[in-house]
């Protein structure tokens, strides 16, 4: 199982690079409907909420973190990350049963289960990522996430107790 989902992670990524233009200089803004903005954006804006699509994407300035969830573990290409960065996390459940992903205080800081999902910074639940299923999100750190005690984790109870918690920095 693990061979194919391999195999299909490389057959999918040499079609995205095959079909992919290459990278503009500069960010072109995305076409809105609506009144024009008083101020235009600038470049170092993070978004307000991270995109996330069932889909394969471009990796947003190469900034694509691998995150496998199997039973019990999460393990991370990365764990050091910098704030207003924009990062693609690519999660994977290679395990036997239903994960989610989250970016959260742990719950001896936050004090609860259900207080570190109300403090997550990013929230990946997909009605739980079934066994198999691959989902990308791209996520910037904000700037008050500096120095905050952080972690990935599944925020389910059993999961979280049995060790599906890994601790991330973030810096300036």
């Amino acid at each position: 199982m693990k061979r194919i989902v391999f195999a299909l992670l490389i057959v999918t990524s040499l079609a995205l690079t095959a079909c992919g233009s290459p990278a503009p200089a500069a960010t072109e803004p995305a076409l809105v409907e609506g009144p024009p903005p008083t101020e235009p954006p600038t470049a170092t804006q993070p978004p307000v909420e991270p995109a996330a699509t069932d889909a394969p994407l471009a990796t947003v300035g190469g900034n694509e973190v691998v995150i496998t969830l199997a039973d019990n573990t999460i393990e991370a290409s990365q764990t050091s990350f910098q704030a207003g960065v924009t990062y693609t996390f690519v999660i994977t459940n290679n395990g036997n049963r239903l994960h989610n992903f989250n970016i959260n205080p742990p719950i001896s800081v936050a004090g609860s289960l259900d207080a570190a999902l109300a403090q997550a910074l990013l929230v990946v639940n997909k009605e739980d990522i079934e066994p198999g299923e691959t989902h990308r999100v791209d996520f910037t750190f904000p700037a008050s996430a500096v120095g905050g005690t952080l972690e990935f984790s599944c925020l389910i109870q059993r999961h979280y107790d049995s060790g599906m918690v890994l601790a991330i920095t973030v810096t300036q």
